[in-house]
């Protein structure tokens, strides 16, 4: 007996005294993925993330743009891509949470975190003289042929459910990206669009109106301008979050080592990455990952095959 204790407590003692785990970090090159084109929301907050992730952990990341599809082009890449966490995409909820890709499932994808959420709002031109939905409505209603710009399924599926609850008709005008709505609008080749934080600049410059939030609550830029939720009109908000994501079973160590640096980085408010999302997308940062992260997607898309249903 005497000598099984002194054999575990030379165990005990061995441990103890063994360095400790290291931390993980890429065997090569992390490949990161945008789902969306250059020069958008996506895209300058994944390179300004790239930039300070390297300085931060000394990993090399090298982003590169997969765009297409509102984000599946490269999700159905990413989720048949290595699992050792050298290759991880960015783009946003509704590229897994909409029912519109049938080679995109949730179950396909591990969910590191979100990043940042939008501020979705349904636009007009200032000089179009409406102030808010109603006077769109009531425009509509007296003959004026509404084009609706949007860029993906889910905003369009958005406008249509808007037409239909207020009896009046739309033309759907289908860019790429979430600047297309904005672009179309001061183009005037929409009268209406959506924006989901990019129109900052041009509503604070008097140029675009918001007409309704499209969010669960109302907007930075327009706290007096009721939500579609308040009219009535849908049960569930729009807006979307900014996802960091990997393909299935990726190695829990990778997971969770790139989920923490992410979170320094944007916890810092003097980063880079924190600034624009913060000033693009405000009130700044967001950080539900892993689990309640999976499962507030889940909820998102019963949610969504709702209003496909209505629309239909």
């Amino acid at each position: 007996m005497k000598r099984l204790t002194t054999l575990a407590c030379a165990a005990v003692i061995a441990l103890t005294a063994s360095p400790a785990l290291a931390e993980w970090a890429p065997k090569g090159p992390i490949n990161f993925w945008i789902g969306f084109g250059a020069g958008g929301g996506t895209d300058t907050q994944a390179r300004a993330l790239a930039e300070e992730l390297e300085a931060l952990k000394g990993w090399r990341i090298i982003p590169e743009n997969k765009a297409g599809s509102g984000g599946r082009v490269m999700a159905a890449q990413l989720k048949d891509a290595p699992r050792d966490g050298q290759t991880i995409g960015l783009a946003i909820n509704s590229t897994f949470d909409f029912p519109a890709g049938k080679n995109i499932n949730i179950d396909d994808f591990t969910f590191l975190t979100m990043t940042a959420g939008s501020q979705m709002a349904i636009l007009a031109r200032a000089d179009s003289g409406w102030k808010n939905l109603d006077d769109m409505v009531a425009a509509a209603k007296s003959g004026t042929n509404i084009v609706w710009a949007n860029w993906g399924d889910q905003v369009q599926a958005g406008a249509e459910l808007v037409a239909r609850h207020y009896g009046i008709n739309v033309n759907h005008l289908r860019g790429k990206g979430g600047k297309s709505a904005v672009n179309a609008l001061v183009a005037q080749d929409a009268n209406v669009g959506w924006g989901g934080g990019v129109q900052r600049p041009l509503v604070a410059a008097g140029e675009l109106v918001i007409l309704a939030a499209a969010e669960p609550s109302r907007l930075v830029q327009a706290p007096d301008t009721p939500t579609l939720i308040e009219r009535g009109v849908m049960g569930t908000g729009l807006g979307f979050q900014f996802l960091l994501v990997g393909p299935k079973d990726m190695d829990p160590e990778a997971a969770k080592a790139i989920t923490e640096a992410v979170h320094t980085v944007l916890k810092n408010k003097d980063s880079k990455t924190a600034k624009f999302v913060t000033k693009q997308y405000p009130p700044g940062p967001l950080f539900t990952s892993g689990d309640a992260l999976l499962e507030q997607l889940r909820a998102n898309l019963v949610a969504n095959q709702e209003m496909i249903q209505l629309v239909k």
